[in-house]
């Protein structure tokens, strides 16, 4: 007996950050799913295309090993399939539509971006998409860029403003606030010394980095939520180089958070990373990092 399965409705994409531009391909997937009695679904790679074509690395928005919760957060669809990027590269664009996004995933409705470019050397397009989905005789939509204040939303701008440190004009074009999310890791317990206590926690080799310095921040763990003024960088009043980390300094907080999953959320870039000339001007300097970050979330 061959086996029932939902139709799907999938948008198509890396979804590197969730922008705003790619909500807008997710919430037409889930308004189709809906309308047609089905599940709302993402397919993407494995690896960023892009990275695997040049060799080189993109920096990322969302660290690999939670892109897929990310998704599904704040992209609001079913599920997430993700197709291993080195073995469909050459498949080509035809085959990608009928035997695998048809075939293999029971599409109903397929939703992309106009720039979208698929099937082997890129050959699929939006034109070619649209005409082979009414031959199957189901839906496509295309969906024209989302700008903000007249430019394209795209991960790349978004990468770009990262680079700057332009963190608030970053929340508004992904949406949310640039998150790094990891485990809490054993630090030299320096902040402890004097004073100012931080959780240490490694920052994802594959992410986009903003510029070293200090950040007004929320930390979510668990149900919870902090302030925090957190520190990225190396830390060069106490330690001659070495890999970069990020340091929140949670605001009206005690306790050992060692071990759990937390997520940074940079809301404003308050300084540059400096070398201090002793403890007591480091002391003094996070003083004032932690009134700023009060006053920067007491503003609303």
């Amino acid at each position: 007996m061959k086996q029932h399965r939902p139709p799907r409705a999938i948008a198509l994409g890396y979804f590197d950050g969730v922008h705003m531009g790619h909500r807008a391909l997710m919430e037409r997937a889930v308004q189709r799913a809906r309308e047609i009695g089905g599940t709302s679904a993402v397919f993407t790679f494995d690896k960023h295309p892009s990275s695997v074509m040049t060799g080189r690395q993109v920096p990322l928005l969302t660290a690999g090993a939670y892109r897929q919760d990310e998704i599904k957060l704040l992209g609001g669809v079913d599920e997430v399939i993700f197709g291993h990027f080195e073995e469909l590269r050459t498949m080509d664009w035809r085959d990608f539509i009928h035997e695998l996004l048809i075939g293999r995933f029971g599409a109903q409705y397929i939703i992309s971006g106009h720039n979208n470019r698929f099937g082997y050397m890129g050959k699929g397009t939006p034109e070619g998409m649209a005409e082979e989905c009414k031959k199957a005789g189901i839906g496509y939509d295309c969906i024209p860029d989302v700008k903000i204040d007249g430019i394209v939303v795209s991960s790349t701008y978004i990468r770009q403003l990262i680079s700057l440190g332009d963190m608030e004009r970053v929340t508004k074009f992904l949406g949310h606030p640039y998150t790094i999310t990891g485990v809490v890791a054993h630090g030299r317990k320096v902040g402890r010394t004097y004073g100012v206590p931080t959780v240490n926690l490694p920052l994802p080799p594959e992410m986009a980095l903003p510029p070293y310095g200090v950040y007004a921040t929320r930390v979510r763990v668990d149900d919870q939520v902090y302030l925090a003024a957190t520190n990225i960088g190396v830390k060069p009043t106490f330690v001659d180089g070495g890999a970069p980390t990020i340091e929140p300094h949670l605001l009206d907080f005690s306790g050992d958070l060692y071990g759990k999953l937390i997520h940074v959320e940079l809301h404003q870039f308050l300084r540059p990373e400096k070398a201090f000339d002793s403890v007591e001007e480091l002391h003094a300097a996070i003083e004032e990092n932690v009134r700023q970050t009060r006053a920067f979330f007491a503003k609303g």
